[in-house]
């Protein structure tokens, strides 16, 4: 039996060990084996994950470094960068760090590991407070807009934390983040009110349930031999509880690295790299750049015309209207991608003076006054998604806030492309206010 083939069923045997949880036995084959001949990513997860249950975090980080040579994947290098600052190692982090910044865009993660990073090296609230204020105009969120109203009571800001508070109320309605800013809103007014428990730190993201594809370069798998009388097919089982499916980085990458010049050349050490080329186009638009390619318009079932993203952004800049957008379909962080890209600019030309965007779901959008809100987004941009679900009263609130001269707001709706064209459709005013309809 050649090598490769007794890898192949030294990891099936692995996978059973760990379904059967006999972890001791699976972690002495594991420590047989050489990571670059275990063909799957999933299997090197698993053992990355049953080090962890050993409290073995060198080797879990050996894997983690061993998986980001393999892939060069930014979202890799987000992870290892977490773990290592989990296990303080502050002066690899830092170098992890400005390699993951050199990567990329600035992103929402981007912000999220320089707060953890400033943390762990002990930095002052008031450090930690810029972070999250720049963080919030690239994207509020619950978590985040929490762990800033919580540091502004701990500085004494407490008018800065109140309003934080009411912030996140308004836009979030209601959940477990938002009861415990209203308990931290009455502690505030009143600190006979107990105050509420802080988020936990963690560090290490767990895994979502909804996993995205990995980019192809992630999926590749070391060739199988067939072999006769064994049953070496079963790579792609379902792996049991320990398993943490891996997914892509949640945010808009413009450019990659050369995939043939590694930020990371060992464990340790990491090399920056400036070569950087376009990503090579896929045959679903998966980037903006796709969606800015000229295609024809084309006129739905309800008459409705929608345009193409490129011909979108060539009438908004000679155009005297203000641009309010339909995205029509896509998967939802393409729809962020393409917003965030309208608003930069939009910002350019001069239609609003912010580049951030408040997001916010029908759901949410219907529980709010909003004529009495669009003060606190004048100047910016406001993407709601699942709009098709937008009540008839929200609707005529949307009119409204979409008709004020002295408190402009660009205003961008996004949903299914068929309930968005029923909606639109249904509510043909609004239609007619949302000047660039763009199908995703």
């Amino acid at each position: 039996m050649s090598r490769k083939r007794e890898n192949v069923r030294q990891c099936k045997v692995i996978r059973q060990l760990i379904d059967d949880n006999k972890y001791t036995k699976a972690l002495e084959l594991i420590d047989a084996i050489p990571l670059e001949e275990v063909g799957s990513l999933d299997d090197l997860y698993r053992y990355a994950e049953l080090y962890e249950k050993a409290e073995r975090m060198d080797k879990k980080k050996e894997i983690f470094y061993h998986i980001y040579h393999r892939t060069h994947s930014r979202y890799m290098l987000n992870r290892l960068l977490r773990l290592t600052i989990r296990m303080g190692d502050m002066e690899e982090a830092r170098e992890l760090y400005f390699a993951y910044e050199v990567a990329g865009p600035i992103t929402l993660d981007t912000f999220e590991l320089r707060y953890l990073l400033a943390k762990a090296e002990g930095e002052p609230p008031e450090r930690l407070i810029q972070i999250l204020e720049e963080l919030k105009k690239e994207e509020y969120t619950e978590e985040w807009g929490f762990r800033l109203a919580c540091l502004y009571e701990k500085t004494g800001q407490i008018d800065k934390c109140i309003q934080e508070c009411k912030d996140l109320k308004l836009w979030f309605g209601e959940g477990k983040i938002v009861d415990r800013a209203m308990q931290l809103l009455e502690h505030c007014e009143n600190p006979a009110v107990a105050e509420p428990e802080e988020l936990e730190e963690t560090i290490e993201k767990e895994m979502p349930e909804r996993r995205e594809e990995y980019e192809s370069s992630e999926t590749e798998e070391i060739e199988e031999e067939p072999q006769e009388n064994e049953d070496v097919d079963e790579a792609s089982e379902s792996y049991g509880e320990i398993v943490r499916e891996p997914e892509t980085e949640s945010e808009e990458e413009e450019e990659v690295l050369d995939p043939e010049a590694p930020l990371i050349e060992s464990v340790g050490e990491v090399k920056v790299v400036a070569k950087r080329k376009k990503e090579k186009p896929l045959q679903k638009p998966e980037n903006v750049e796709e969606l800015l390619e000229e295609k024809e318009e084309d006129i739905s079932d309800h008459g409705i015309l929608y345009r193409t993203l490129k011909s979108a952004m060539n009438h908004v800049r000679y155009g005297d209207k203000m641009p309010h957008f339909v995205f029509a379909g896509g998967e939802e962080r393409i729809v962020l991608a393409v917003a965030k890209r309208v608003a930069k600019e939009l910002n350019k030309v001069g239609y609003v003076s912010v580049r951030s965007i408040v997001k916010i779901t029908a759901e949410k959008l219907n529980q709010i006054d909003l004529s009495e809100q669009a003060g606190k987004i004048a100047g910016g941009c406001m993407l709601v998604t699942d709009a098709s679900e937008l009540t008839r009263e929200s609707v005529e609130k949307l009119k409204t806030v979409m008709e004020q001269e002295d408190e402009k707001v660009v205003v961008m709706l996004a949903g299914p492309f068929d309930e968005m064209d029923c909606f639109l459709d249904i509510y043909p005013d609004l239609a007619e206010k949302l000047v660039y309809k763009v199908r995703m």
